[in-house]
């Protein structure tokens, strides 16, 4: 800083907004995190069924990939 600068002046409540919102990107991590589990969590838990009910389908004759020609 040299003699023709003014030294920054900061109200006081603005500093401490300014260090909480390093919690927001906690926040955000956080939620991402806990979404990011819920969908594996829903994932594990619905492909059985999904599975089974494919399978039946299949077993009863229809199969995608009959319709398909493949």
């Amino acid at each position: 800083m040299t003699n023709l600068e003014k030294p920054l002046d900061f109200p006081a409540g603005r500093l401490s907004r300014l260090r909480g919102l390093r919690s927001v990107g906690a926040v955000r991590t956080a939620v991402l995190l806990a979404l990011l589990i819920a969908y594996g969590v829903a994932f594990a838990a619905l492909y059985p069924l999904v599975q089974t009910s494919v399978a039946r389908s299949a077993a009863e004759g229809n199969d995608p990939m009959v319709f398909t020609g493949l």
